[in-house]
């Protein structure tokens, strides 16, 4: 959102409340969120939606797409 880092790569899963898992008996348990991380700029946080990437690439060729965009951007400077 600041356009501090460039993200390469594909959207995440949208993970974002992290919690704990409890146990009710031997059979049962339930996963309960604890925390919920709230972006101070957009006032929302990515459960659900996950995080978009800047540049669009898929995982297997996220590594070199970053690197081919880390070398065009260093030539341009």
């Amino acid at each position: 959102m600041l356009k501090r880092a460039t993200l390469v790569g594909e959207t995440t899963h949208g993970a974002a409340h992290a919690g704990f898992w409890y146990r009710i008996d031997d059979h049962f348990g339930i996963a309960i969120p604890e925390t919920k991380p709230i972006n101070p700029f957009s006032n929302a946080d990515w459960e659900g939606t996950g995080v978009e990437p800047d540049v669009k690439a898929n995982a297997a060729n996220a590594l070199k797409a970053a690197k081919k965009l880390a070398a065009a951007r260093s030539r341009k400077n």
